[in-house]
């Protein structure tokens, strides 16, 4: 696998990152896509691939609201 993937498609932001060093060494994936039950939220889900191979899966929920404040982070800090 490729040290940093990154897609962008059918409603899903999907990035995998091998080889993290500024946490456990091991394979972290972030997943984003709309809610299926509610159209005003985003659904996070983080994934954490441990030494033994086991998953950690954790996940979260933005609103709107939430998703707006945090493009206006991004687009802060890509200037």
């Amino acid at each position: 696998m490729n040290q940093h993937q990154t897609s962008n498609h059918d409603q899903w932001f999907h990035s995998r990152y091998d080889g993290e060093d500024q946490d456990d060494g091991c394979q972290n994936e972030l997943s984003i896509k709309p809610s299926q039950e509610e159209a005003d939220r985003l659904e996070l889900l983080l994934t954490n691939i441990g030494f033994d191979g086991h998953t950690f899966d954790n996940t979260f929920s933005l609103t709107r609201e939430d998703a707006e404040l945090l493009r206006e982070f991004l687009d802060s800090w890509l200037k």
